[in-house]
């Protein structure tokens, strides 16, 4: 399986979020990582998910420094995901 790193974009492919955006705030093992939107899944309640239910993209918000400094805020998550979600109808490389 494909290690995801933290900032990098997904999207649900399976449950009740199927075709939902999230970026990756951390990797919990080899099959699970924490996922967060800034909404319904805040930084303080992240969702955990099977990586073989998503769909990763090359897309990456460089998260990094937020994490470690513990800046990281919610309204950060979305803007972050505005600016790397696909435009409907546009195509997205895939990793």
């Amino acid at each position: 399986m494909v290690g995801l790193k933290p900032g990098q974009l997904v999207r649900s492919l399976a449950g009740r979020d199927k075709g939902k955006h999230y970026l990756v705030l951390l990797e919990l093992d080899s099959r699970h990582v924490l996922l967060v939107d800034g909404h319904s899944r805040t930084i303080a309640r992240p969702k955990k998910k099977n990586i073989a239910h998503l769909q990763h993209y090359e897309r990456r918000a460089s998260l990094d420094e937020l994490l470690e400094s513990g800046q990281l805020t919610d309204r950060q998550v979305i803007n972050y995901l505005r600016e790397l979600v696909p435009v409907t109808g546009a195509p997205v490389e895939e990793v």
